[in-house]
């Protein structure tokens, strides 16, 4: 304790509390503390320092709370005593002999539940204290904040962490809640247990309705309310059913009204409802070069996530394929991919795990009202009319030209400022699906871009790299030719003097036969 006798010079002197459980305080007496509440030791010190002191300012405050030890065992990697102070809860003491939160070691919605795994049961943590044994769910107190579910430790107190096999112990949680997953079961769990833990407080906000699918195959479906009487246990299956399934969100971003996200009735919302939702097309809108995209995750921003690198033959996490197996049946083929080549494959998985744009003419749609129909996570890029041609390449002056109806590929070219000395091939890119297509044949429309390849240079090192990586690749396909034919050659060399000298060999057999047949024949005559 800090103590402080007022006055012109205020005095300051601290007492501490000894290991039997008594305060001495110089000049107020001796107390009993142990066991007490801070606010009667406070008042005692007080009181004695008052017989002494009249007429000054006198205080008494806590400096430093004492330490203690707890003991820590369990699926923890550093069992045993563990040093912390009287305001720590269950979840310090875990945090101490883990080294870190033990939201970390929650697995519940980042994992599947495989056979042979053993879980930690963050649930189910005891406390051991004098004879009495505490239980706390440190799930429900990270999901609800509820204290009552990670309470203070005292002094001598057992922390067991255990774990749990999610196969055969778990129950299984899934719905309309935040965290779905495998959560160690509770041997007083009701259904609303676990969509609180799932959810958080007051789930009745979105779940009207929970679904109780037992493992002997006998099933409830009740209100939210009356799940509070609905006992779960080991390998249930707790579904939440929200107010509203078919809610979802669209992303509109470029040239419309107002872009951002809309809410939708996924499977019913139309893609004209939703461009109205967005006060319609700018009139910079280029409504041909609009595109539809749908990921197999559901976008819940505008702003769009970078994409993920991908490897040369990178297996999907299973949360992804389970995602991506909701919209698409492709899914599978990530397990076939060794009838690939290495290119091939890295082909496929790049373009499967970019976001998928929908195979719809938006611009025929958004006139014709013709009925795009739009899902959760859905989003509608609308591109901006720059009112040009985006000529570049190898060309003299690149940048926008004035579109201008009926000028062919040339005539732009000309009015950027003609070809360079390495130009080569020529394309127009088109707005509507990004394919280049032959400057020949192809008319260039509103939004369509003009380009211009060329002979790799040595002043630009990284094209002349690829170039001399691409030579060093024909070449050894070359050699590999060659080699090939030298082997198919010396192959044909070697079965014909096979044949050559079966030949031989038969026409020496014959020979001998014949000479055996004339010895014995003369033989027989003598």
């Amino acid at each position: 304790f800090s103590i402080v006798i007022g006055g012109i010079v205020p005095r300051e002197f601290t007492a501490t509390v000894s290991a039997d459980g008594r305060l001495v305080v110089a000049e107020a007496g001796a107390f009993q503390a142990d066991g007490r509440s801070l606010a009667a030791v406070r008042a005692d010190i007080i009181a004695g320092l008052r017989r002494q002191y009249r007429n000054v300012t006198l205080d008494a405050a806590l400096a430093q709370p004492r330490q203690f030890y707890v003991h820590v065992s369990g699926a923890v990697p550093e069992p045993g005593r563990h040093l912390v102070r009287p305001v720590a809860r269950v979840e310090d003491a875990i945090t101490q002999a883990t080294g870190v939160n033990p939201r970390e070691l929650a697995r519940y919605t980042r994992a599947t539940p495989r056979e042979g795994d053993r879980w930690p049961a963050l649930r189910s943590v005891s406390v051991e204290r004098e004879g009495e044994r505490l239980q706390a769910d440190l799930m429900r107190y990270f999901a609800t904040g509820d204290l009552d579910a990670n309470p203070y430790l005292r002094d001598g107190d057992a922390v067991y962490l255990p774990t749990f096999d999610p196969v055969r112990e778990g129950v299984f949680v899934g719905g309309a809640v935040d965290r779905p997953g495998t959560y160690d079961a509770r041997p007083s769990d009701t259904a609303y247990d676990l969509i609180v833990v799932a959810t958080g407080r007051a789930p009745e906000a979105r779940v009207v309705r929970v679904r109780v699918a037992r493992r002997d195959g006998t099933v409830d479906e009740v209100s939210v309310a009356d799940a509070r009487q609905i006992p779960v246990g080991a390998r249930d299956q707790v579904f939440a059913v929200s107010d509203a399934p078919d809610a979802g969100v669209a992303v509109v971003v470029g040239a419309v009204r107002y872009p951002g996200t809309y809410p939708i009735v996924a499977g019913e919302t139309t893609l004209a409802a939703l461009v109205s939702a967005a006060g319609g097309l700018r009139p910079d809108a280029l409504a041909r070069g609009a595109y539809l995209e749908r990921s197999a995750e559901p976008v819940r921003d505008a702003r769009a996530a970078p994409n993920p690198p991908v490897s040369d033959a990178p297996p999907l996490a299973q949360t992804q394929r389970d995602e991506a197996a909701r919209l698409d049946s492709t899914v599978a083929a990530l397990g076939s991919l060794s009838v690939l080549d290495l290119p091939g494959r890295r082909f496929f998985a790049r373009e499967y795990l970019r976001t998928a744009r929908v195979s719809v003419d938006i611009a025929s749609a958004l006139a014709d009202g013709a009925s795009v129909i739009l899902q959760d996570g859905d989003r509608l890029v609308v591109p901006e009319d720059r009112g040009g041609v985006r000529v570049f390449g190898e060309v003299a002056r690149p940048g926008f030209v004035a579109y201008q109806a009926g000028l062919d590929v040339d005539a732009y070219l000309e009015r950027a400022g003609g070809v360079g000395a390495r130009a080569t091939d020529r394309y127009v890119v088109e707005a509507s699906t990004g394919r280049f297509l032959p400057a020949a044949s192809t008319p260039v429309r509103p939004g369509d871009a003009v380009f211009v390849d060329r002979e790799p240079s040595s002043d630009d090192p990284q094209i002349a790299g690829l170039s001399l990586q691409e030579r060093q690749l024909q070449l050894q396909q070359s050699q590999a030719e060659r080699d090939e034919a030298r082997l198919d050659l010396e192959n044909e060399r070697e079965r014909r003097s096979a044949r050559f000298q079966l030949i031989q060999t038969t026409i020496t057999a014959v020979a001998t036969v014949a000479t055996l047949v004339i010895a014995l024949a003369s033989l027989n005559r003598n």
